[in-house]
């Protein structure tokens, strides 16, 4: 049967139980409700739902092998280990970008997205339920309108990675949709942007932070999502138009501590535009809702000591950048974001702890031993996974100002003041790319994207100064998006068609 292909792993949504009000982290994971059970005329577990659609954004959207494809595909990064997984490295420069589909992993992340949509799918069906027992107008109306808003934002996220990695993809508008046919980039880009301009008025204008389910996406989060599908789109005047309401409205501002910003300080801080949620309750072992290995998968290992007795943390070294990229961090005299993106080997951490091995790795999964919970050191375990940064928003803005023909250096320079570096004048399109390079390095693949976007992957993926495993392999425009995975053509051969 067809649905036994892109849906295989898409089982209908289980409602997540809430066990209190103020956080949509205090749940039980493992009790959960089967749809046809629910009551939709108590109007009060409405907020049910959407609990499960970020249930679904979190597991098995963090999904550790989805990330590594996503983040090793540029100039700066290689995603695999030479020892493990090498079929990652041959999504990347060092590989020349083969991008082989019968890779398990390639799969993986398309029915990871599909896993996220069609929950999502069935968290609006439900929400549409228990508004057919509310007044329109009312207060509880409003809500339900937000928490539609909030999961839009959720499929929308999906379809982003979808677009920007896989390129052409189907839009799955319905659960029981039968027809699989992939369309192209630039439709779904239009569909994205569509939705969240569907919802953006209806949801709340506050910061993530500031929400009753502290953390829960809001209208600014609508608004930055919608900002980076009209720059794939070319549409500057609606990215500048999307930021600057951010900017002048949301009460948003850069973490001061660029070091913190990616650990348990800066959780849900005012910089937070979107993040996935993890908590292991401060407790050594038992309950946890998290990101099985995406922290882990990205871990150095580090030696120490910790009350006079040697303390090692290993992840599996995954997420490593190439000596170029820490050449040119250190040629633009970078110092905070140096020592917060890399962690090289050989250093120590501000804590004392040794970075072992003979790479260079991904500084901003690094969570200091100090500051996990006592008795539960795996890599990462407690924190929260940062999709989208204010920070972020103020790049758009600039490159959305200069394209305009305007000056974008006040959102520009706000970037690099926290990271203590010289404001600049005049800033061209050119200072804006470098500086969402350094700013966003191995966050989501953006470095990627703006390469393809702005036309200049060719000349930096084929830098002859890259290493390369394969002497044959290049990077092309036909190489720009990664291809159906084997296993979908195989049970639904439409996937092969020309994208519509």
């Amino acid at each position: 049967m067809k649905t036994n292909t892109i849906l295989t792993l898409l089982l209908p949504l289980a409602l997540m139980a809430m066990l209190g009000s103020c956080s949509f982290l205090e749940i039980d994971t493992e009790n959960k409700i089967a749809t046809s059970a629910v009551d939709y005329t108590k109007t009060s577990e409405m907020y049910q739902p959407v609990i499960g659609a970020y249930s679904k954004l979190r597991w098995p959207g963090m999904h550790w092998v989805d990330n590594l494809l996503w983040t090793g595909r540029d100039d700066d990064m290689t995603s695999g280990r030479d020892n493990d997984q090498q079929d990652l490295l041959r999504f990347g420069y060092r590989g020349g970008y083969q991008c082989p589909n019968s890779y398990w992993g390639l799969n993986n992340a398309w029915i990871n997205a599909y896993e996220v949509i069609r929950g999502c799918n069935s968290a609006l069906e439900a929400l549409d339920k228990y508004a057919e027992h509310i007044q329109q107008g009312s207060d509880d109306y409003k809500d339900y309108l937000s928490y539609r808003g909030e999961v839009v934002c959720i499929s929308t996220w999906a379809y982003y990675m979808m677009a920007t990695s896989f390129g052409a993809c189907v839009l799955l508008k319905d659960n029981n949709q039968t027809r699989f046919v992939r369309s192209t980039r630039e439709h779904v880009c239009q569909y994205a942007l569509e939705e969240l301009e569907k919802v953006i008025p209806d949801m709340k204008r506050l910061r993530p932070n500031q929400m009753v389910h502290p953390g829960a996406f809001s209208a600014y989060t609508a608004e930055a999502l919608a900002a980076r599908f009209a720059l794939l789109l070319e549409d500057y005047a609606k990215v500048e138009t999307l930021t600057q309401d951010i900017i002048d409205n949301g009460g948003f501002s850069l973490y001061s501590d660029y070091y913190n910003l990616f650990k348990i300080p800066g959780k849900l801080c005012d910089e937070s535009m979107m993040e996935v949620q993890v908590t292991d309750f401060g407790l050594a072992t038992g309950d946890y809702i998290g990101v099985d290995q995406w922290y882990v998968s990205m871990g150095a290992t580090l030696s120490g000591t910790v009350d006079g007795q040697p303390v090692s943390i290993a992840g599996w070294n995954f997420m490593q950048y190439n000596t170029l990229f820490l050449d040119w961090v250190k040629s633009r005299g970078e110092t905070i974001r140096l020592e917060t993106s890399c962690l090289v080997s050989g250093e120590t951490t501000r804590e004392g702890f040794k970075i072992e091995g003979s790479s260079i790795f991904n500084g901003k999964a690094y969570l200091p031993y100090n500051q996990m919970t006592e008795g539960n050191t795996d890599w990462g375990r407690n924190n929260n996974v940062r999709l989208l940064r204010y920070a972020e928003v103020l790049l758009m803005n600039a490159e959305a100002k200069v394209r305009n023909g305007k000056n974008g250096d006040a959102p520009f320079n706000e970037v690099r003041t926290r990271a203590a570096m010289p404001t600049k004048t005049g800033v061209t399109l050119d200072d804006i790319l470098d500086e969402r390079r350094m700013e966003l390095c191995s966050e989501w693949g953006l470095r990627y994207t703006d390469l393809v976007r702005t036309g200049k992957a060719a000349e930096v993926l084929n830098n002859p100064a890259l290493y390369r495993d394969q002497a044959n392999g290049e990077w092309t425009p036909e190489k720009a998006y990664w291809p159906v995975p084997g296993l979908q053509l195989l049970n639904l051969p439409e996937l092969g068609n020309d994208p519509e």
